[in-house]
């Protein structure tokens, strides 16, 4: 029933949204050539042509140009936005739910519109940065549904990367609230394309992290996947969290496929260790101590507490250990472990085991 009254009133602000839409079709524009500006009114966006008209009295003239002509000139879109506007946003930035309440209709009321011209995400502006503020008073008054709304109509892989790196942001900020419908809709919205370019693959990289340190390995797993497919200088090291993450999963042949397509590593090349921690929790899960030792000792060795699979190494050690009952070398990774991250979860995982190995 509830999530019923939610859609409603969601639908409701939305359809208000497109009759102000209506009866406001025409956004005032100033339009900033190399050479000359140009202030005009937009008026819609038609198979992939902007259309404009004067300033002043609607005699009926139109210009049409299409949206890879004003890239290849290098045209900047500015709207007008009135004071009250930036005013708004400004209490957005101060953090005050209550603030945020009385800050949104004029936000919603100044950058919906901009949500039935979309073609022009790929054109560099302010348009983008006017919906990246609504998404923010809808998150701060957390408006869940119609973020939702608001996000999924971002064409991410054609955006900007700052684009998916908001709704990125957002979705992870929907599963931590437990809003399971409109996560599952926001992140197959980040999925769905195919065609992310390689100026996207930091933010992909960034969110496949931000999954994984969570513990949503499938998630992580496919951005990692997405990645992957980019030559560059994460590649390999997204190819290593894929056979990471593919462990989690159970996938028990998919780690060992991956890792034996990698290029042979040196021991000073980046992502070293973090293959021998695989190679250890391989051999761990398979029972093949002595191998999972040597792979563990050897990730330890070349790897530093700055990497962010060092704690992870430190435990698998000091497990390692204890199958081997050396009781000693064992409590010592514990207790390095709890020193250096007192609040990593591998953290809590040690205390369990020190506490199990003591009684």
């Amino acid at each position: 029933m509830w999530n019923q009254i939610v859609k409603l009133i969601v639908s409701t602000l939305l359809l208000a949204c497109l009759m102000v839409r209506a009866e406001a079709v025409e956004l005032p524009v100033r339009l900033h050539y190399p050479t000359k500006v140009s202030d005009v009114l937009l008026t819609g966006v038609e198979n992939q042509e902007v259309v404009f008209r004067p300033e002043g009295r609607d005699t009926g003239g139109r210009a049409y140009i299409s949206i890879q002509s004003l890239l290849d000139q290098g045209v900047t879109f500015y709207f007008m936005f009135p004071s009250e506007f930036y005013d708004a946003v400004g209490q957005i930035k101060q953090g005050r739910p209550g603030v945020a309440k009385q800050a949104l209709p004029i936000i919603r009321r100044k950058a919906a519109p901009f949500l039935d011209f979309m073609e022009l995400s790929v054109l560099p502006g302010n348009h983008l940065p006017a919906l990246y503020s609504y998404l923010d008073a809808l998150r701060a008054t957390k408006q869940w549904a119609e973020a939702v709304e608001v996000a999924t109509k971002i064409p991410v892989a054609a955006a900007p990367p700052e684009a998916l790196q908001r709704v990125g942001k957002l979705a992870l900020e929907l599963h931590a609230a437990g809003q399971g419908e409109g996560f599952q809709r926001l992140q197959a919205h980040i999925e769905a394309p195919s065609g992310y370019s390689s100026r996207h693959v930091a933010q992909l990289m960034d969110l496949a992290d931000q999954w994984r340190e969570a513990g949503v390995y499938p998630i992580a797993y496919g951005l990692y996947r997405k990645v992957q497919r980019h030559e560059g200088p994460l590649q390999i090291r997204a190819q290593l969290w894929v056979g990471y993450c593919s462990f989690y999963l159970g996938q028990e042949l998919v780690p060992e496929t991956f890792l034996s397509e990698l290029p042979a590593m040196e021991v000073a090349t980046p992502g070293y260790s973090l293959r021998e921690l695989i190679k250890a929790r391989l051999r761990f899960r398979d029972q093949e101590y002595d191998a999972a030792m040597r792979s563990a000792a050897a990730g330890k060795t070349y790897s530093s507490p700055a990497d962010s699979w060092y704690p992870e190494l430190l435990f698998v050690l000091a497990s390692l250990y204890a199958e081997f009952e050396m009781e000693d070398a064992s409590e010592a990774a514990h207790r390095e472990l709890s020193i250096l991250f007192p609040s990593s979860p591998w953290t809590a995982e040690s205390q369990k085991a020190l506490k199990i190995n003591l009684n």
